[in-house]
């Protein structure tokens, strides 16, 4: 026996309870102190404070010897990098057996790298108030034209 309805039948289900916002604060949630560091990042960032304090003159001297004496300015960047792959290293969970060496190296390769990718892009530094510069570039735009 089928039972029929005169209307359409309401079917009542249970509410889904509602999830909190994540800044949202409640007694019961406090507020999380904020991202804790992986304890290898933690001891990694130590080390690296304590190699940076005892090391980086070394690391931009030698930044500075293995560039060309025009390119001055690039030490500080050059020098950067090189904390940059130390600090990845790290990270990395390897060691440092002679952390003095492990920078002067990561030094020299930046500034090799540097001057390997300037000719790979063929960069060329114009001064555009030398007229002799600009006699120069229209040449070689001439010529490849």
């Amino acid at each position: 026996m089928t039972i029929m309805a005169d209307g359409p039948v309401a079917v009542t289900r249970p509410a889904l309870p509602q999830r909190p916002v994540p800044h949202e604060r409640t007694p019961d949630r406090p507020t999380p102190s904020g991202p804790r560091p992986h304890p290898q990042q933690s001891a990694a960032r130590q080390l690296l404070d304590t190699l940076y304090r005892r090391h980086a003159p070394m690391a931009t001297a030698v930044a500075a010897r293995a560039l060309r004496p025009g390119d001055r300015g690039l030490v500080d960047d050059i020098a950067q990098e090189a904390w940059l792959d130390t600090w990845q290293h790290l990270l990395r969970g390897n060691e440092l057996r002679s952390p003095a060496g492990f920078l002067a190296m990561r030094a020299r390769r930046r500034a090799v790298d540097h001057y390997r990718l300037a000719r790979v892009r063929r960069e060329e530094a114009v001064d555009y108030t030398d007229d002799t510069a600009l006699a120069h570039l229209a040449r070689l735009m001439g010529a490849a034209a």
